[in-house]
């Protein structure tokens, strides 16, 4: 569930530990693997986000069920211009919708002037598996594109990241991240923010599960949304907002489209 922004970190310095290293006696039949290259650049970006940002996640649940009908009677037309419509395409427009009222979360920390910098344009970042490990594809200018046209340019770069021939501008610029590990999401992760970003989003699996509306229990679709970050610079009733704000959106579909340019 963690992104690896591989192409921003190149410092081995990031991994040096405060301690002595350890070493790992022989106890039995055993295979070594080199630790270097997208595996080590990996650990130093996440070792870099994790001893940096000062982490803290919440969470909360979404009711997808008007979403799942949308997204069914979209499918045909989707179809028809050779698209293939996930659930991905939504959440991302509600990301961006929500990072426009909460502009702080589009935001990183600049250590050397000592400024906090808000994007005022929307790159994100979608961590996914690649052949070398997980790789952060950057789908850019998000807010300016439809759901379909998202779809498709998500389809292309996630080919490109298992394919191993994404470029250095298809994977950096992001200014927000969204992971998913799709139906292997589990109900819950604490996922690790994309450094220099101050804030990442982890979808996880969305079920079919009995819920109490208007006193019936109910079959509802529903899905954990969970938020890390950095509380440097966000406080959390501010993240908290910002996915509550994502969470109605997501909910009520309707809203959503108004909320689009």
């Amino acid at each position: 569930m963690h992104p690896s922004g591989s192409e921003k970190v190149h410092s081995t310095a990031l991994v040096k530990p405060a301690h002595a290293p350890i070493s790992i006696a022989p106890g039995g039949d055993e295979e070594r693997i080199p630790f270097r290259g997208m595996r080590k650049r990996i650990a130093e970006n996440m070792a870099r986000s994790v001893s940096t940002a000062a982490h803290f996640t919440y969470v909360e649940e979404i009711d997808m069920t008007e979403l799942v009908a949308v997204r069914e009677r979209a499918k045909e037309r989707a179809t028809e211009r050779g698209v293939k419509l996930t659930y991905l395409p939504f959440i991302i427009k509600a990301v961006v919708s929500g990072l426009k009222k909460w502009p702080q979360l589009n935001a990183s920390l600049d250590e050397q002037t000592q400024e906090i910098v808000r994007k005022k344009y929307w790159h994100i970042g979608i961590a996914a598996q690649g052949p070398n490990g997980l790789a952060v594809s950057v789908l850019r200018d998000a807010d300016r594109r439809s759901i379909f046209d998202i779809a498709r340019e998500l389809e292309r770069l996630g080919e490109a990241v298992r394919e191993g021939t994404a470029t250095r501008e298809e994977l950096t610029g992001s200014t927000f991240t969204i992971t998913s590990l799709g139906k292997l999401g589990g109900v819950l992760a604490t996922p690790i923010i994309n450094f220099p970003e101050v804030g990442i989003l982890g979808v996880h699996n969305m079920q079919e599960r009995p819920a109490v509306r208007n006193g019936q229990i109910v079959a509802r679709w529903l899905m954990n949304l969970s938020i890390s970050l950095d509380h440097r610079l966000v406080d959390g009733w501010d993240g908290a907002m910002f996915l509550q704000d994502v969470k109605a959106l997501l909910e009520d579909p309707t809203t959503m489209f108004m909320e689009m340019i």
